[in-house]
């Protein structure tokens, strides 16, 4: 004969009672963060007091920048050869200083005939998109929508 369980009780128990209520900054404050942490990659996250948090997402993007660069990864400007160009423009500048730094130095040329070309290419852009998704972190975070 199997034993009956009892039921659990959730009455009177809330999942806000134990945890801390979340600061949020005003928008200005905020938008200043999404700024910084898009300059200079992690930087919003160590405004906010998530150091760990920023200097590893730092250091990943700025891994896979230069990595890309040194692949002989291609950095997209403003002249599109090919109207879909503008997208592959908008990945790269999502690593804010860096890429101004390096279009500016004329690095990122591209060399299409190494074999490490569209390797290179693929690290550059996706540096960029991962520091979009840190920007909108940094953002929930001083907007105390995470933790």
């Amino acid at each position: 004969m199997e034993k009956a369980e009892k039921p659990i009780d959730y009455s009177g128990v809330s999942d806000t009672e134990d945890s801390k209520p979340l600061k949020r900054l005003n928008l200005v404050v905020t938008l200043a963060i999404c700024f910084s942490s898009w300059v200079v990659p992690g930087l919003g996250h160590v405004v906010l007091g998530r150091w760990i948090r920023g200097v590893i997402f730092m250091a990943c993007i700025f891994a896979m920048f230069f990595m890309g660069l040194a692949m002989d990864g291609m950095l997209y400007g403003t002249a599109f050869e090919q109207p879909l160009q503008i997208f592959a423009f908008l990945a790269n500048l999502g690593v804010g200083l860096a890429y101004i730094v390096a279009e500016r130095l004329g690095l990122g040329v591209g060399i299409m005939t190494s074999p490490t070309f569209d390797y290179g290419t693929t690290f550059l852009w996706i540096a960029g998109l991962l520091n979009y998704l840190v920007v909108l972190d940094g953002f929930d975070i001083a907007q105390g929508r995470k933790p």
